[in-house]
């Protein structure tokens, strides 16, 4: 079981993946590329993997009633219901522009630009590192929502 306080760092890290995402987007909507993507996508990874995989571990419930005909499924993953409705509603939000964000990307990423044309490479890969990012942040989204959630099931529990 990860404690509560490894568990809130890797949230906190989750959020800041998601807003080096979302700071790195704005820049390429305005046709701005503020760090070059291999950096731009490892240093995203690196900040919400961590905290998305804490989020699926310990959002997982243990089976009540009926048991499954498998002996070896003891646990199910539950979504994170734990937050309050304006937390799910903001991260559905969040969630939703980086995922209009990636996608609406993939329509440069599928153009062949002409050799020597500078200003098409460019914007291809603008539109690369946009998707990557966009990937990234609604992962981190997720993964922040989740670990929060747990952070309010052990606050909740600890209350009574």
């Amino acid at each position: 079981m990860i404690s509560r306080r490894v568990l809130l760092l890797l949230d906190v890290l989750c959020l800041a993946g998601v807003l080096w995402c979302g700071v790195l987007i704005a820049g390429l909507l305005r046709g701005q590329t503020l760090v070059p993507t291999g950096p731009a996508a490892l240093v995203a990874a690196a900040l919400v993997l961590p905290g998305f995989t804490a989020g699926i571990v310990t959002n997982r419930r243990a089976l009540r009633g009926r048991r499954p005909q498998s002996w070896f499924i003891r646990d199910v993953w539950a979504p994170p219901v734990d937050l309050p409705r304006w937390g799910l509603v903001v991260a559905g939000v969040v969630f939703l522009a980086f995922w209009v964000a990636g996608i609406s990307a993939l329509t440069g990423v599928s153009q062949n630009p002409r050799p020597g044309d500078q200003v098409a490479h460019d914007r291809q890969v603008r539109h690369e590192q946009r998707f990557a990012l966009g990937v990234l942040g609604g992962v981190g989204t997720g993964g922040t929502a989740m670990a929060a959630a747990t952070l309010v099931r052990y606050r909740n529990r600890s209350q009574y």
